[in-house]
């Protein structure tokens, strides 16, 4: 068992470097469960899954452009200028494959460490969904 620590631990280090950003976050973090037939507006509610609330955008509302520029303001000194580089975070390439919209604006809202916490600031609803369909654009 004592000769294969060392590969645990490092395999343990090399997974967190790859996972996300090394930004803290200040706030407490929910598993989320993300309801992939969810086609409306959605809220995290933590643990419990997402559920309308019909006061946010419209998955699907963001505009990839603007999401652009809010991505190259916040995201991309972990993710890279256009977010397939990775770096510090990993690579977003293809991640539409990995998460649909609703998701990807679930985990935006509530990330995982070490992804910090950027809404609700600096970023708002409409900044979250711009940036969720940039990053399904990629």
């Amino acid at each position: 068992m004592n000769r294969y620590l060392p590969l645990l631990l490092a395999s343990a280090l090399g997974l967190s470097t790859f996972v996300g950003c090394t930004k803290a976050s200040t706030t407490e973090t929910n598993t989320t469960t993300v309801n992939p037939a969810a086609t409306g507006p959605v809220t995290d509610v933590g643990s419990s899954g997402l559920k309308p609330t019909g006061t946010e955008a419209p998955v699907g509302a963001g505009d990839a452009g603007a999401g652009k520029s809010v991505f190259t303001r916040n995201c991309a000194s972990c993710h890279g200028a256009v977010g397939t580089e990775g770096g510090i975070g990993p690579s977003l390439k293809n991640e539409k494959s990995r998460k649909n919209t609703a998701a990807a604006i679930a985990w935006i809202k509530n990330p995982q460490p070490p992804m910090p916490k950027l809404y609700p600031s600096p970023l708002n609803e409409k900044d979250v969904a711009d940036v969720a369909a940039y990053v399904e654009s990629l």
